[in-house]
């Protein structure tokens, strides 16, 4: 057996065994390696220029928000739509596009900017002008990423192949709440998020 079998193999237990946590070092990993690409692909800094205060508190938030977040919320899905209905998964990626999605990037950005040191009004402006975009961007993403969760995936595993997907979808975002509204997307980040939601 393979030492990435028996990696993985590990990781699905401690998925199972301790789930919140697991989540919450998934999402903290992969948004710290998406703020990563967002610094060195979109924004080409280069090591030197790089903002490593900057991915270390979106991969903490990440870490103690994104993951567990999810996972609970997850677990509300199947308390509020029970049974194994056709139109039950369905449910789930109506309630959670309409719901979840605008809480956590409402959070996240509202974040972001706080740790850059932007005032509440200038957060609440950043919001006025970046959410609605920001928001109609995923709703071209996740709806399709979440009628496989809900359809095929156990619950457990679901945040899986939604952190999985969110390695390109956190470089936007990342990029999208570190920079101002009229930045224009670097020719690099439109090739890299195109190959993402294909």
């Amino acid at each position: 057996m393979s030492k990435i079998t028996l990696a993985w193999r590990s990781y699905q237990r401690f998925l199972v065994t301790h789930p919140i946590k697991a989540q919450g070092l998934t999402a903290g990993v992969l948004i710290g390696i998406g703020d990563i690409l967002a610094q060195q692909v979109v924004e080409k800094k280069g090591i030197k220029g790089h903002d490593f205060a900057r991915t270390s508190r979106q991969a903490l938030f990440g870490a103690f928000f994104v993951g567990p977040a999810m996972i609970s919320w997850y677990k509300v899905l199947d308390r509020l739509y029970k049974g194994s209905g056709k139109l039950v998964p369905m449910c789930k990626v109506i309630t959670d596009q309409a719901v979840f999605a605008p809480v956590l990037i409402t959070c996240f950005m509202s974040f972001v900017a706080w740790g850059n040191g932007r005032t509440g009004s200038q957060i609440k402006s950043q919001l006025k002008a970046d959410f609605l975009p920001t928001l109609f961007t995923s709703y071209m993403i996740y709806p399709a990423v979440q009628v496989v969760n809900f359809y095929v995936l156990p619950v457990d595993y679901r945040p899986v192949l939604i952190n999985v997907v969110s390695i390109f979808w956190n470089t936007y975002l990342c990029w999208k709440s570190n920079n101002p509204t009229d930045q224009k997307i670097p020719e690099t980040f439109n090739s890299s998020g195109n190959s993402s939601s294909a």
